[in-house]
């Protein structure tokens, strides 16, 4: 299959994937090791973990399949990532100013996240941006996102972002 039905399909499983995570920590049992990867309140920091681990845990099973072929593979897949992320917090914060929160409005918000998000991925792997390092980029960025994750999920700064809101976010 063609990187461009596996980043079609991607849409789909990683919208899946995400509604997943959003349960894994409270199926687990409050796990410390599912925290890293699972929202583990409602505060929009950690819904961002839907989207950000969605399109990586969907990203290393596209690698296996068709993503080796692509020398910018990972890179694409850290930058779609990030970039899926940012939206939801740019998209929420952005509506929720002007009207009330909605869950159906989060969900739309989460969806048109993923399909911008693979569609960069698709065109980043396509216009084959590479040079020696590129993948080293992905990376980095990639253990940043994961580094800052871990760490205030169990310390959070006291900032509107990563408090809880009391009202169910995204998919809950």
């Amino acid at each position: 299959m063609k990187i461009k039905r596996w980043e079609f399909l991607g849409v789909f499983l990683v919208f899946g994937i995400g509604t997943l995570l959003h349960f894994t920590y409270e199926w687990s049992d409050q796990n410390s090791l599912v925290a890293l990867f699972s929202p583990v309140n409602e505060s929009v920091w950690e819904h961002l973990k839907l989207a950000f681990y969605g399109m990586l845990f969907y990203a290393v099973i596209e690698y296996l399949f068709a993503g080796h072929d692509h020398k910018n593979f990972l890179f694409a897949k850290a930058v779609s990532s990030i970039i899926a992320a940012a939206l939801v917090v740019v998209l929420y914060y952005g509506y929720t100013e002007f009207i009330d929160q909605s869950l159906a409005m989060d969900i739309v918000i989460f969806a048109f996240a993923i399909i911008l998000a693979q569609i960069i991925s698709y065109l980043l792997i396509r216009i084959n941006l590479f040079f020696e390092g590129i993948n080293y980029i992905g990376i980095i960025l990639i253990f940043i996102v994961v580094m800052a994750f871990s760490a205030y999920t169990f310390e959070p700064p006291v900032y509107k972002l990563f408090t809880e809101s009391g009202i169910n976010l995204f998919l809950k």
